[in-house]
């Protein structure tokens, strides 16, 4: 290590800077008090040399700050290991600090800091490396020495002697043997110092990594790894300890597919963290395939890491994470994920050679056999993971993912999930088969589990009473046919095989239930017995708060008598000696506000007095209001200063009394409940249970919130004392209202960790939860001493009685009396909850597999006794009334036996044949994470064919890998097996235009079979064939408070909320749409069209919509249920978007936004309002729709681009069939010449013909016209002018035709043709015989002599040709041209 250690800074060059940035500082604090804040522990030595040389005054504090939680996970946030000691409101702060380099933690805390008002702060470091600044909003005043990116120890700076550096390959190779041990990099740090290049390797994974590994922003690239590995990744496995910081990967990562692998670019399986990482390559597996890790594990965290990679795989593929069952937060894709490689939108830019090359040979593969393609049979595949049980937050996928028309489960953020989905954005494309979405291709729910085995007991009972029955048919057909005898006979035997398999079957359930409620009972005493030990202790916390309350309403008292004393003290009312003379003079005065001071002083004392409340308050305001109109020169009275700042403490001691007294009541209902709980659990009463269960968790959050808010309250209080004048009592306020602050949140992990324990089985996390909030008490204990202390310090110059004194000082001791009550209450509920985490935990068995064979027997038996009952009711019509009479009842008996028969082998061998399910998504919306989807926003274009929605494609449940059928839980269990489920998509928004090939398509989601969807918003296009909703494409459950505003193309069950109302699988229930929101239009649809529902099943109540062409549901509104009105009356709605009180006309140009318009409902929009169209070489183009007329919801136009027509052509034609006009210009494929004939007006001698021409405007302004004259007689054109008069205009020719230019787009043109002299018709003459003489002669040539062949040209010599205008080739020439 020593080697590799070299000097950056000598002792000398430190010492004679710190000179320097001292006596800058002193420089810029002339006349100034500095306080100076040490960052610990690195900054302590700096601070103590810089202090040493500043001249000026100095005060010091310290503080500790992490930018992470437990262990080594990245909070997002600074978390405050060490505050300030002394408030820095009105100070000129310089803050300390030995390094910085990323700022990371430096920009929150320097926020944190400025939040607290100083007069100024600056920041001062003695190193900085600005390389390594990830942020912008760090500046920093006082430098000492800029240092190149390396690790720098010395001089006080934090130093690891268990850190290992890596300057090489060997390096790293060296650290890859080493922790095949999984235990030796516990505690390690390691730290990359430079680039490195795995070029020419094939990787194998680090097995396992337990430390710290800072990649410092350096690369890893040309990463190799190909085979079987599992896990696959540079990393193998990173261990819960372990955590992996700014480090980028280039490579490919290509394990072998024929058998399950879970592949990461960087980690294959994460337990621990990873913090600004980055991958840029190829990722291709099987399972659990993701750009930055394949499997992050429950413990696991990936924060702010970006994903630029092609990745591959067969199901759980993301372009994060492949599997998530932690947290991914703050995360970035911007690669391809399972897209065919020649379709993916990925940039390559940047890639090496090796992943180029590796591209193509995937597409080589693909091309040879698509069978084998991994996008053929992918399910489970998201942008940032392809399967979620745990948390994403706040990220963001901008890359293409899925291919189309294959694939399952396919979303922009995760394929799959059914756990926490917040605060992400998608902007990639989506595609894919069935259940694709923008965010999510299929939202499960959180999902709970019941038992019961009420009908095998049933059945057991009937068989008995069946028996009994055939006993007594036995005797009486005694002497009946031998046939009957025999058949009894049989059925008895029967009857005797089905009791014997009832009983091992009532039996072996016996066991099991005895099994199971043995470990019940065990829980349940050992709850009673837990409740039971902190039921005592619940009364000494009621006790202590009943004290506290007490305390502070004396204290509140004590406080104005003390304030009241101080302003009689002050100098500006001191005139007399005597307390009440002083104010009556004070009053006399009447100038400045003294006299409303002094009548508020004597209103204060009688109110004292009186113990009147009111009172007092009334005269506290008087009071301040006289304050606040005094100069400045009299408020500066320190008495009276102190005094009105002791009256703004005592109005919050009065509110921290009014909210404390609700307080033991809380703490009472707490007792109760546990009472109340305890009793349940003896009596495994369920209903009970949750009802004290409920009322714990209410009288907890009562006690939670007061708390919050007494500390809110203290806290103001805090900052109302001057901190300069009395900064002990300053300080002392902030203390207990951090104290306060913390017990409330602290109270609130408790009540979470319950949440969890009760799932769990384990305590640890309340006790860690309740040590903190003893030790909150401890530090309100603290605070209150230090209050005391403040208080005593105020008996300056006599201006406090004794007896006020005394008032306070009983007050306070009362409160310390409470606050230790609170604090042993703490202490034995910590005790009693380490002796429950000692006990056994709670197993209950798996049901035993023998049940199955018993149960088929038991089928058998009651089949074959059908049967036999068959043959006697045939045999029986003539026997006696008695014998029919006990066969009626045998009959009847079987009947039930046989239907509970059928009821339990539907139990056992196919529960999801039944109703097992129960939806309480509403219920748990506020109080369950998982199963939900919320606040996120899909930007991208949606394409898939059916189960297609904007944020979730379907919201349901699916077990098994059977994506066309949907089977669901096919898994077979004696008991009869129902859960509780919630599922919920809320506050999501999608933007994104969404298009299915078939039906279920939503703006939302495409088909709900369960759940609520509600206050979400669509704005996007939906477009499918059947079931086609803005909200909703199908629906089983509840739309709630969600806003559409769209346009919908399909061709049946179309709804501007939901498509059509469905009758759930697995819930029983069905579609309540319930005060949702519509503004939407119908471009397409043929039957069962609404604004509301296309459909009429379903529960509606309270829904609206704007429509002047649409009924709410199908061709029906209904009052109450889905209700016309105008879009005014939609506005004074409660909680409207914003996107809803405007309108948006948006126009495009190939797929880009080049304006956007906000209009009014109704308004209309022609040419005139539309931008310029951009333009494109080669192409004519103009507006889709050129004119808008009563626009009622948002609306898109777009650029048609069509290839120019250098001309258009009019359909009159000559008799020759040719155009007589040609216009020649750059001209769309809609466009088009009009020609028409007129009558001859034309003021000119000798027009034979008069033309009238209008074609579309292309932007030139001139035109070239080809005008086909009559028998193409030579003649003069003439052209009319805006005037009306007529002017020849010069011609051309363009083989037959006569070409002119002429200026406009309708043009009315006149043809005079030429008169020929007689000499030109004997010319003409005489040249057409030479004509024919000579076409004789060539003909005759050709011939030759007889039977000779005709000569042919040599080769390479063109036949001469007569030249003719290139475009003329273009245009067909009869046999009349040559004439």
């Amino acid at each position: 290590m020593a080697d590799k250690i070299r000097v950056l800074l000598t002792e000398e060059e430190v010492d004679k800077r710190i000179n320097e940035v001292a006596e800058h500082i002193n420089k810029d604090y002339a006349g100034k008090n500095i306080h100076l804040i040490c960052i610990l522990k690195g900054g302590v030595f700096f601070m103590c040399e810089l202090a040493k040389r500043i001249t000026v005054p100095v005060t010091m504090d310290f503080m500790s700050v992490s930018s992470y939680g437990a262990g080594t996970k990245s909070s997002g946030i600074v978390k405050i290991v060490k505050d300030l000691d002394q408030s820095i409101e009105g100070r000129d702060v310089l803050v300390v600090e030995d390094i910085i380099d990323s700022g990371r933690t430096l920009s929150h805390l320097m926020k944190i800091l400025n939040e607290r008002k100083p007069s100024s702060i600056c920041l001062c470091t003695l190193l900085d490396k600005p390389e390594r600044r990830e942020v912008d909003d760090v500046n920093v005043d006082y430098t000492g020495f800029q240092v190149p990116d390396e690790f720098v120890v010395g001089y006080g700076l934090d130093y690891d002697g268990d850190t290992i550096y890596i300057n090489s390959v060997s390096d790293l190779l060296s650290l890859a043997k080493s922790c095949a041990y999984d235990q030796w990099s516990v505690g390690k740090t390691v730290i990359l110092q430079k680039d490195l290049s795995l070029e020419g390797m094939l990787w194998e994974p680090i097995p396992s990594f337990s430390g710290q590994f800072k990649g410092s922003g350096h690369t890893i690239s040309d990463l190799t790894i190909t085979g079987q590995y599992s896990p696959a990744g540079l990393f193998g496995i990173v261990e819960e300890q372990g955590s992996i910081e700014s480090l980028s990967v280039r490579g490919v990562v290509s394990v072998s597919d024929s058998a399950d692998t879970t592949t990461g670019g960087i980690v294959g399986i994460n337990h621990g963290t990873l913090i600004s990482c980055q991958f840029t390559g190829v990722v291709t597996g099987d399972s659990e395939v993701g750009g930055i890790v394949g499997r992050n594990e429950s413990e696991g965290t990936i924060d702010h890491s970006t994903a630029r990679a092609i990745v591959t795989g067969k199901s759980s593929t993301g372009g994060i994470a492949g599997y998530n069952l932690g947290a991914i937060t703050g995360c970035t894709n911007v690669g391809s994920i399972n897209t065919e490689y020649q379709e993916a939108s990925l940039d390559t830019d940047g890639f090496t050679a090796k992943m180029v090359d590796q591209i193509n040979n995937k597409i080589a593969a693909a091309d040879d056999d698509a069978t084998n393609s991994v996008t053929n049979v992918a399910t489970d595949t998201g942008g940032i993971a392809g399967r979620s049980s745990g948390m994403i937050l706040t990220s963001v996928n901008t890359g293409t993912v899925g291919y189309e028309h294959i694939g399952y489960n396919v979303g922009g953020i995760v394929g799959r999930t059914d756990g926490l989905v917040s605060g992400c954005i998608n902007q990639g494309r989506v595609l894919g088969r069935k259940d694709v979405g923008g965010i999510a291709g299929q939202a499960e729910p959180y999902r709970e589990l019941d038992l019961s085995k009420d009908t095998i007991k049933r059945l057991r009972s009937e068989l008995d009473v069946l028996r009994g029955l055939v006993d007594d048919t036995t005797g009486v057909v005694e002497n009946s046919t031998a046939s009957i005898s025999n058949s009894f006979s049989a059925m008895t035997s029967q009857m005797d095989t089905a009791i014997a398999a009832a009983r091992q079957l009532d039996d072996q359930a016996s066991d099991y239930g005895d099994e199971v409620a043995d470990e019940i009972d065990r829980a349940s005493t050992l709850l009673a017995d837990t409740l039971t030990k902190l039921e005592p202790v619940m009364d000494t916390g009621e006790d202590a708060m009943t004290k506290l309350t007490d305390a502070t309403g004396n204290l509140k008292w004590a406080m104005r008598e003390m304030a009241a004393e101080m302003l009689m003290a002050s100098s500006a009312l001191s005139k007399t000696s005597s307390g009440l003379d002083k104010v009556s003079d004070a009053a006399e005065d009447g100038r400045d506000g003294m006299s409303a001071i002094s009548e508020g002083i004597k209103q204060l004392l009688e109110s004292v007095d009186t113990g009147d409340d009111s009172a007092a308050s009334q005269a506290i305001s008087t009071i301040l209001t006289g304050y606040d109109s005094l100069s400045a020169e009299k408020k500066s009275d320190k008495n009276l200063k102190t005094g009105i700042e002791l009256l703004k403490v005592a109005n919050s001691v009065a509110s921290v009394f009014t909210l404390g007294s609700g307080m033991a009541p809380a703490m009472k209902a707490v007792t109760a409940g546990m009472g109340l709980l305890r009793t349940a659990s003896l009596l495994s009463n369920d209903s009970d249970i949750a009802r004290a269960t409920s009322q714990i968790a209410s009288a907890i959050g009562t006690i939670s919130t007061i708390a919050t808010q007494m500390g809110g309250i203290v806290g103001s209080a805090a900052k109302s004392v001057s901190a300069s004048d009395h900064p002990e009592l300053a300080a002392a306020l902030t203390k207990a209202s951090d104290a306060l602050d913390g017990m409330g949140s602290i109270t609130d992990g408790i009540m979470d960790n319950i949440k969890d324990w009760v799932g769990n089985n384990g305590g640890g996390s309340i006790k860690d939860g309740l040590d903190q909030l003893s030790d909150a008490s401890d530090k309100l204990s603290d605070a209150m001493d230090d209050l005391s202390d403040s208080l005593d310090l105020l008996k300056t110059d006599a201006a406090l009685t004794s007896a006020t004194l005394a008032h306070t000082s009983v007050a306070l001791g009362q409160m310390q009396d409470g606050l230790g009550g609170l604090t042993d209450m703490m202490g034995q509920t910590r005790d009693i909850l380490h002796w429950l985490n000692q006990q056994d935990p709670i197993k209950v068995p798996r049901p035993s597999a023998e049940l199955t064979n018993t149960k088929d027997s038991l089928f058998d038996a009651v089949s074959a006794i059908n049967d036999k009952m068959d043959d006697i009711n045939s045999t029986m019509r003539t026997a006696s009334n008695q014998l029919t009479d006990k066969m009626r009842a045998v009959t009847a008996q079987v009947s039930v036996v046989s239907n509970l028969m059928l009821d339990a082998v539907e139990e056992i061998s196919d529960p999801g044949s039944k109703t097992i399910y129960e939806d309480e998504s509403e219920d748990l919306i506020a109080s369950q994470s998982d199963g939900k989807i919320e606040n996120s926003i899909n930007r991208g274009t949606i394409d898939a064919d059916m189960n297609v929605g904007g944020i979730a494609g379907t919201m349901g449940v699916e077990n098994l890998l059977d994506p066309e059928e949907d089977n669901k839980d096919e898994g077979t269990s004696l008991l009869r097996t129902s859960y509780t489920i919630s599922a919920v998509l809320t506050g999501n928004i999608n933007e994104g235009s969404i298009t299915a090939k078939k039906d279920m398509v939503g703006g939302i989601v495409g088909q709900e079979e369960l759940g609520l969807v509600t206050a979400c918003e669509s704005y996007g296009d939906v477009t499918g064939v059947n079931q086609v909703g803005g909200i909703a494409g199908a629906a089983s459950a509840k739309l709630r408070s969600n806003w559409a505003k769209c346009a919908l193309s399909g061709e049946k069950y179309i709804g501007g909320i939901v498509g059509q109302g469905t009758d759930s699988d697995l819930t029983d229930g069905s579609l309540i749409a319930i005060n949702n929101r519509a503004i939407v239009s119908v471009l397409e649809g043929q039957q069962y069209v609404g604004a509301v529902s296309g459909g009429q099943d379903g529960d509606f109540y309270g829904n609206l919509f704007v429509s002047d062409d649409l009924q709410g549901i199908d061709r029906l509104s209904r009052v109450g249920q889905a209700e016309p009105v105008t879009y005014e009356t939609l506005l004074a709605q409660e909680n409207v978007p914003d996107s809803f009180r405007k309108l948006n006309l948006t126009f495009k140009a190939d797929g880009h936004i080049i304006k956007k318009i906000s209009f009014d409902y109704g308004a209309s929009f022609t040419l005139a309002d539309y931008p310029e169209i951009p333009q494109k070489d080669g192409y004519y183009a103009e507006w889709s729709t050129p004119v808008l007329d009563q626009l009622h919801t948002d609306t898109v136009v777009n650029v048609e681009y069509t290839p120019y027509i250098p001309s258009l052509s009019s359909s009159v034609t000559r008799e020759n069939g040719r155009p007589v006009f040609f216009v020649d210009g750059f001209f769309g494929g809609s466009n088009a010449v009009q020609v028409t004939q007129q009558d001859i007006t034309a003021d000119v001698h000798g027009v034979t013909e008069q033309w009238l021409l209008e074609f579309t405007d292309d932007g030139n302004e001139t035109h070239q016209i080809r005008y086909l004259t009559p028998g193409k007689a030579k003649g003069k054109v003439y052209v009319k002018q805006a005037d009306g008069s007529w002017h020849k205009v010069e011609t051309g020719s363009f083989g037959s035709y006569t070409t002119f230019t002429t200026t406009g787009t309708e043009v009315e043109v006149a043809f005079v043709p030429a008169k020929l002299p007689i000499w030109a018709f004997c010319a003409g003459g005489a040249a057409l015989l030479v004509l024919l003489l000579l076409l004789a002669k060539r003909i005759k040539s050709k011939r030759g002599p007889k039977g000779e062949k005709p000569r042919r040209e040599k080769k390479g010599k063109q036949p001469e040709m007569a030249d003719a205008p290139a475009d003329e080739l273009d245009t067909p020439i009869s046999e009349t041209d040559m004439q």
